[in-house]
Order: structure tokens, then C-alpha cells, then sequence
């Protein structure tokens, strides 16, 4: 599997360094390795997300927890974090606290443990891509957009312990769960503040 650390541009943002683009909520949550992911998650923003992972990975060896209210159909983004996370050398914990919407539910599906609030969200959908070309380009771009989202929906499916064609089809006809529902389908393992499988370290 790809390591994207090599594509990571520039050297990883100290946690808590006011040149790292982060507001001083958000860095004094680094100080306590906690990442938010807020909003539209894009490929910049993965990037840099991707950076203080790395940076948090090196400054110790305890456990990152990333608390997510965002979505993203970006295919770009959502592999970019996925094989950053895999790739680390400490484990990740993801907590839904509102929406996990598009591809941002694969990035919760790699990490080693995973919780949603009573009220969390979750929208499995499938990604999306404008193409701009002539008829040869175009269909050269469909067709690797589609082994791209193969791709994608068979690392859920490795995740969850889903079939691959169900979590195809899911995605297709853009399927909302409740938290009861992201547990019952394995999207996550634990909903806060109910007992849940001990701490993974």
C-alpha cells in the first residue's frame, strides 16, 4: 500500500505552532493530540491533516483521537488520510460528534477504534467527479474514477465485514444511518456513553 507521507508537501506543523494554520482552539487541542475534522474536508485540507498525524506520530507514541463533523466527496482526500492512518505507527481513534458524510466515512472506517455520539450521522455515498475533455478523455476518466471508487468501497467492505455489493449498493442509492444504524453495520463499534470494547493502545 501507497505510504503518502512522500506526499505530503513541506515539512509537518508543529502542534500548537501559530504558523500551522490552526485556530488556538485547535491548537490546544493538538497539545492534547486531539484533530478535529470539520466542515468540507478537500485535498488541502487532508494534506495538512495528513502532516500533524505524522507530527503527533514522532512527538509520541500515545494514541491520536480524531473528533470529525465533516463530509467530502473527494476521493483524493479520503485516500490521502486512509493510508496516512494505516501507515502510522500509533493508533487513531475517531469519534463522530455530528455528520460523517461521503468518503470522511472511510477515513472513520481505518481507524483502530471507533465511536458516535448518541445523535452522530453517517451518509455512505458515492463519490463524485466533474470531467471536462473530449469523448476519449472522458471515458478514460470515468472508468478510473469507477476502479477509484472500487477500490474505496472494498476497503469499507474490509472494515466493516460487509459484502463488497452491498456496500456498492449502498453507496449508490446514498444511504443514511443513525448512530443505531452506523453501529448495527459495523461503520463504527462503539456509541458514547454506552459500555464498548476496551481501549485499544
Amino acid at each position: 500500500m501507497a505510504d503518502w507521507r512522500d506526499s505530503v508537501p513541506g515539512e509537518p506543523d508543529r502542534p500548537g505552532d501559530a504558523g500551522g494554520g490552526w485556530s488556538p482552539a485547535e491548537q490546544a487541542l493538538l497539545e492534547r493530540r486531539i484533530i478535529l475534522i470539520s466542515g468540507s474536508l478537500d485535498v488541502a485540507r487532508a494534506s495538512h491533516l495528513a502532516a500533524c498525524l505524522i507530527n503527533l506520530e514522532i512527538s509520541s507514541g500515545d494514541p491520536v483521537e480524531m473528533r470529525v463533523n465533516a463530509e467530502s466527496d473527494s476521493l483524493d482526500a479520503a485516500f490521502g488520510l486512509m493510508d496516512t492512518i494505516d501507515n502510522l505507527g500509533v493508533p487513531v481513534h475517531a469519534t463522530v460528534a455530528g455528520l460523517a458524510g461521503g468518503t470522511v466515512v472511510g477515513v472513520v472506517c481505518v481507524c483502530r477504534r471507533r465511536r458516535i455520539g448518541a445523535m452522530g450521522r453517517m451518509h455512505l455515498r458515492e463519490p463524485q467527479a466533474d470531467f471536462f475533455g473530449g469523448a476519449s478523455e472522458l471515458s478514460r476518466r470515468a472508468a478510473d474514477l469507477q476502479s477509484r471508487v472500487e477500490a474505496y468501497a472494498r476497503r469499507l467492505a474490509e472494515a466493516t465485514g460487509r459484502p463488497f455489493e452491498h456496500i456498492e449498493a449502498d453507496m449508490r442509492s446514498g444511504r443514511h444511518f443513525d448512530a443505531e444504524g452506523a453501529l448495527a453495520y459495523g461503520l463504527v463499534d462503539e456509541i458514547l456513553g454506552r459500555p464498548g470494547p476496551p481501549p485499544s493502545t
